[in-house]
């Protein structure tokens, strides 16, 4: 049986959507019917009862009233109908008067109701005429001249069932027809319900690896109409991502290529002129570009890993004021520009301190790179934040590049440069901000030319719940 059922629940998965709503559908439909169809045929089957039921005391009130006016006469007035039927009956169950279908027949009841009282009763059948139908038989209690009495009426329920076998034959006729019917109109109304599915589901299989198509929008503004508009959004940013890896690997690619084709010369050159070059200059340079490739391949890898799956520093407790000045010290190494620490306060927070080291070495190397005579650094806090300004007074960043410079390999004119043609890779201050980003901060700056230049970049990072403590710089 369990196995039946389970081939059974399978077949039906297999169905498609608009067969399932349509069975479903149905089937509830039939259930439905089914329990009406079932109630009106007892709400009608009671409604005939309660007729006959009224009709049969009426009739017997009738008679009772006829008693009153005098004796009785052996047979009672006919009712036109054979299947009807009138008895009254003495205290000995002996047949006073009859109506003349059932006159010289015995007593309908072979003994009266034990409480006097108006009575109905069922009983299989009666000798009257061919008929096999069963009898509703109301009793009635009344006073005759020799002493207590009964009235018996009885009608045959050959019409009842006859009126509830008309109906359930009507019903059992009608009640599949409207279910046909019903399932038809499921069908189809589900058919037009689905089609904006399937026009997306086609639409989104011609995509493939074309991200730039869209599926279409259905104008009805429903559950459809929102799943389309989500999925254009998500191939929205399907495309962004695809133009965004693509342009990164073209700028890799690049960038790749300067220091390679460098290193390629520099050895063509050594083994060409073997005897000329200085092997300690070409081994200087070789390693120079070297490192470059390092460096860049390092930073590569690191936004690719990010890209990829997002970067998840280690959160632990970090002691933000070491790593600041570890950074102002290194710096202050580099030489040739002044560097002072203005300001650091005492700040611990959750992070990763080998990226927030990385993050200030990138924002401080491009404060080194562009400044003309000194580097600003300072750390404030207050319960909820902690804000790192590393400042430089060389030449001011134009307004439209402010943001544009935290773009992935965004070098601006190399003239801003103390040192020119060390422009870096242009992903250093990107990789800044997506740290920032990582421990729920960010990186803005401001640049101005006047009353003297000066370009800061501003750190905004998230305290935990630790308390923080100013100390002197």
């Amino acid at each position: 049986m369990r196995r039946r059922e389970g081939r059974w629940r399978s077949r039906i998965q297999t169905w498609g959507v608009r067969a399932r709503v349509t069975i479903a559908a149905s089937t509830m439909l039939a259930v439905i019917l089914a329990l009406g169809s079932l109630a009106l045929l007892g709400l009608v089957n009671q409604a005939l009862l309660a007729n006959l039921d009224s009709a049969a005391a009426t009739r017997a009130s009738d008679i009772a009233s006829l008693i009153g006016t005098g004796p009785l006469p052996s047979s009672l007035p006919a009712q036109g109908d054979e299947n009807s039927l009138i008895q009254v009956i003495d205290f000995t169950n002996m047949v006073v008067s009859a109506s003349a279908n059932i006159s010289g027949e015995p007593s309908i009841l072979a003994n009266p109701p034990a409480v006097r009282g108006d009575t109905t009763l069922d009983i299989a059948s009666l000798p009257v005429g061919s008929s096999s139908f069963p009898f509703r038989v109301t009793a009635h209690p009344v006073m005759l001249a020799s002493g207590p009495g009964w009235i018996y009426v009885a009608t045959s329920l050959s019409q009842v069932e006859a009126a509830t076998t008309s109906l359930t034959w009507m019903l059992a006729a009608a009640l599949p027809t409207l279910i046909a019917l019903v399932g038809v109109t499921v069908f189809l109304s589900a058919g037009r319900s689905l089609k904006p599915i399937e026009d997306i589901r086609r639409q989104a299989e011609s995509i493939g690896s074309d991200v730039s198509k869209r599926v279409p929008v259905p104008p009805s503004h429903d559950e459809v109409s929102r799943l389309a508009v989500t999925m254009n959004q998500m191939l929205d940013q399907l495309q962004a991502s695809a133009q965004k890896q693509k342009r990164f690997v073209g700028d890799a690619s690049h960038e790749l290529r300067s220091p390679l084709a460098t290193l390629r010369a520099q050895v063509e050159i050594s083994l060409v002129e073997a005897d000329k070059v200085n092997a300690m200059e070409t081994l200087a340079r070789v390693q120079l570009q070297a490192l470059r490739m390092s460096d860049l391949i390092e930073d590569l890898l690191f936004l690719a890993r990010a890209d990829e799956s997002g970067h998840r520093p280690v959160r632990e407790q970090v002691d933000l004021d070491e790593v600041v000045l570890s950074e102002v010290r290194r710096l202050e190494a580099a030489g040739g520009v002044a560097v002072h620490l203005e300001r650091l306060d005492g700040v611990r927070m959750l992070g990763s301190a080998r990226d927030l080291a990385r993050m200030l070495r990138n924002i401080g190397d491009n404060a080194l790179r562009h400044t003309r005579t000194s580097v600003l650094v300072t750390l404030e806090s207050d319960a909820d934040r902690a804000v790192i300004s590393i400042a430089n007074d060389g030449p001011p960043i134009p307004d439209a590049d402010q943001q544009r410079i935290f773009d992935r390999f965004t070098r601006l004119d190399d003239a801003r440069s103390r040192q020119p043609g060390d422009g870096g890779s242009g992903l250093g201050l990107a990789i800044a901000q997506e740290i920032a980003t990582f421990h729920g901060g960010s990186i803005t700056v401001t640049s101005a030319a006047a009353p003297s230049p000066r370009t800061e970049f501003i750190i905004s990072l998230p305290l935990g719940p630790r308390a923080v403590s100013e100390v002197p710089a």
